[in-house]
C-alpha cells in the first residue's frame, strides 16, 4: 500500500493500496461535515499509550474465538484470507459482502475494484459495496493528517455500530506505523491495508475487525481483533473508511 506523503515512508511488500483522494459521489450531509483532523495525539504516541507497540505484540499466537459477551453484536460474515500480497482491497470488500449477500469470486471483485499488483484504488471500494449490495449506499470517509481525535472515533463509532445494526458491515483503510500492528507488532515499516468491521462490543466501546492479511503477513497474525473504537481511528487516520 503506498501513501503520498512527503518523504514516501517504507512500504510493506506484503499489503498494498493505492491512495487518489477522492470526494464522495454524494453530495455530504451535516454528519459528514464533522471535521475528521482536528488536532489529536500523535499516532505512534497514541498507540504505544494504549499498548499496541512492537514490544507488547510479539509472540501472540492465533487467538481463539472468544463467547459472545454482554454488549456484543456480532454479523455472520464469512472470513477469507487475501491469497497476495496486493488482494486486501477485494478480500476486505468480500467479507464486507458476506455480511448480506455470497460475494462473487475475488478475481471478479478485484476487476470491479481496480485492483492492480500495486494495489486498490481508495475511492473504488464504495462503488463496489452499493452496486453489490441492494438497498445500501456506502460512503468514503476521507481522514487527514496523521491522528484521529475523540469526535473521529465517535463519528466512526456511531456509523460502524448503525451498520453492524442494520446487517451492514464496515470497510477500513488503515495506516499501521512500523511496530504497531496490532497483536503482532512485527513490522519493521509501515503498512497500508484494507480490513472490515464486522462487530461491536458497546460495553467496551471496541470493533471487531476482521483483517484478511493472515498468514500473508505472519504466521501469528489472528483472523480478527478486538480494539477500541479510538484505536481503529488511530489506525484509519490519514486514510479512512467506508460506511
Amino acid at each position: 500500500m503506498s501513501r503520498g506523503r512527503t518523504p514516501h515512508p517504507p512500504r510493506h511488500p506484503l499489503v498494498h493500496s493505492v491512495v487518489t483522494p477522492v470526494t464522495p459521489a454524494t453530495a455530504p450531509d451535516a454528519q459528514d461535515e464533522v471535521s475528521m483532523t482536528t488536532i489529536a495525539p500523535d499516532r505512534r504516541t497514541f498507540l504505544r499509550a494504549v499498548g499496541v507497540s512492537a514490544a507488547a505484540g510479539l509472540g501472540t499466537l492465533a487467538i481463539t474465538p472468544r463467547a459472545s459477551a454482554a454488549g456484543e453484536k456480532v454479523l455472520p460474515t464469512t472470513y477469507r484470507e487475501q491469497p497476495n500480497f496486493f488482494y486486501c482491497g477485494p478480500t476486505a470488500v468480500s467479507i464486507a459482502l458476506s455480511a448480506k449477500v455470497t460475494p462473487p469470486g475475488l478475481d471478479t471483485l478485484a476487476a470491479e475494484l481496480g485492483t492492480t499488483d500495486n494495489g486498490t484504488n481508495f475511492g473504488a471500494v464504495s462503488p463496489v459495496l452499493t452496486n453489490r449490495l441492494t438497498g445500501a449506499t456506502y460512503r468514503d470517509q476521507w481522514m487527514g493528517g496523521t491522528s484521529a481525535s475523540p469526535a473521529d472515533a465517535d463519528l466512526l463509532w456511531q456509523r460502524a455500530v448503525a451498520n453492524v445494526d442494520t446487517g451492514f458491515a464496515t470497510v477500513c483503510n488503515w495506516w499501521v506505523v512500523a511496530g504497531e500492528y496490532p497483536n503482532w507488532g512485527g513490522n519493521t515499516s509501515d503498512i497500508f491495508h484494507f480490513v472490515t468491521i464486522d462487530g461491536y462490543n458497546a460495553d467496551e466501546r471496541s470493533l471487531r475487525i476482521a483483517d484478511p492479511a493472515g498468514s500473508t503477513l505472519s504466521s501469528t497474525l489472528p483472523s480478527h481483533h478486538w480494539l477500541s473504537v479510538q484505536q481503529v481511528a488511530t489506525y484509519c487516520a490519514g486514510r479512512g473508511y467506508f460506511w
